[in-house]
C-alpha cells in the first residue's frame, strides 16, 4: 500500500476514534431514553393491576445539571404511580445534599422509594443523611422513602396493596436465604413482592416459585456496547448474565436491570448504552 494511503487510513482511524470519544463523553451520556416495558404475568397483573412503576438507577450525581433537570421534567410529565431508585445515588465519596434535592423533586402518585448502592456506602456516617432529616438522627425522611432491609405497604386508590421490599447493598449471599425466609414468614406467600436491590445477583437465589419483580442496576448496561460472548471477559465481577433489560425465571419471577442515568468518575463514557428511564406496567397473558 502506498505511503499516502497508509497516512489517510491512519488519519481516518484517528478521526473516528476521536469522534467516538467526544460522542461517548459529551453526547450520549446526556441523551436520556425512555424505555417502556410491559410484563405479561397473570399473577402480578391480578396483584397490581395497571400500576405504572418508574425505575431510575445509578444516578451518580455530583450536581444538578441539565440532564437531571430534564429527567425531573420527564417524570413529572409521565406522573407514574411509584418511582423506584435502585442505588448509586451519588458519585463515590461525594455529598448527599444534591442527591436529596433531586429525589425530593420527583413526582409520583404514591411516593418515591429508594435503596442505596455501594458508592453511597462510601460516604461513611454521612450516608445517614440520605434517609434522615438534617440535624436529627431520629426523623426519617417521608419523601423519598429509603428502604434498608425492610418492607413497606403502598395502598392504591383502587384498593390494591403493593408490598415493596428494599435490600441493602451490603447484604451477603450467605445471609440472604434466612433473611428472605424471615420476610416470607411475616408475610403471605401468596402476595407478590416488588423488590429493590442495587445488585441483581441475589435474584438467582430466590425459589423458582416466587411471585416477584426484582429491580436492580449497578452494571450501567456496560456503558459501552459489547457482543454477548465478550461479556464474561470485560465485565468480570459484575452480573454479566443480567447486564441490562428484562429476565424471567420460573412462573412469576422477574428481574429488570436498568442501564442507569450516570457514569462513573473513572470512566465517564457511554457508547451504544444511553442513560435510561424505565416505565414498567403489567398485563395478562403469561
Amino acid at each position: 500500500m502506498p505511503i499516502i494511503y497508509k497516512r489517510r487510513l491512519l488519519f481516518a482511524s484517528f478521526l473516528l476514534i476521536f469522534s467516538l470519544i467526544l460522542y461517548g463523553l459529551f453526547v450520549e451520556p446526556n441523551h436520556v431514553v425512555l424505555k417502556k416495558v410491559t410484563i405479561k404475568d397473570d399473577v402480578l397483573f391480578r396483584a397490581w393491576g395497571r400500576v405504572k412503576i418508574l425505575q431510575l438507577s445509578d444516578l451518580h450525581i455530583t450536581r444538578l445539571g441539565k440532564r437531571e433537570e430534564d429527567v425531573i421534567q420527564k417524570i413529572a410529565a409521565i406522573y407514574p404511580d411509584i418511582v423506584c431508585v435502585t442505588g448509586d445515588l451519588a458519585q463515590w465519596g461525594s455529598s448527599y445534599s444534591e442527591v436529596v434535592r433531586f429525589l425530593k423533586a420527583l413526582k409520583s402518585r404514591y411516593g418515591v422509594y429508594v435503596v442505596l448502592g455501594d458508592s453511597d456506602m462510601s460516604t461513611g456516617r454521612v450516608r445517614c443523611f440520605f434517609c434522615h432529616q438534617p440535624g436529627s438522627i431520629h426523623l426519617i425522611r417521608k419523601h423519598p422513602v429509603f428502604l434498608r432491609n425492610n418492607l413497606v405497604n403502598v395502598k392504591t386508590e383502587g384498593g390494591r396493596n403493593i408490598r415493596i421490599l428494599g435490600i441493602s447493598p451490603d447484604m451477603k449471599a450467605e445471609e440472604f436465604s434466612s433473611f428472605w425466609e424471615g420476610i416470607r414468614r411475616a408475610d403471605s406467600k401468596d402476595e407478590a413482592l416488588l423488590v429493590l436491590s442495587h445488585f441483581s445477583c441475589l435474584w438467582k437465589l430466590l425459589p423458582a416459585s416466587e411471585k416477584v419483580l426484582w429491580l436492580s442496576g449497578d452494571t450501567h448496561g456496560g456503558q459501552i456496547w459489547f457482543p454477548r460472548f465478550l461479556r464474561p471477559l470485560i465485565f468480570h465481577g459484575k452480573d454479566y448474565e443480567h447486564l441490562k433489560g428484562l429476565f424471567h425465571s420460573g412462573k412469576n419471577k422477574w428481574l429488570y436491570v436498568n442501564q442507569g442515568l450516570g457514569v462513573t468518575a473513572e470512566f465517564p463514557f457511554r457508547i451504544g448504552v444511553p442513560p435510561e428511564i424505565t416505565v414498567i406496567t403489567f398485563g395478562p397473558g403469561h
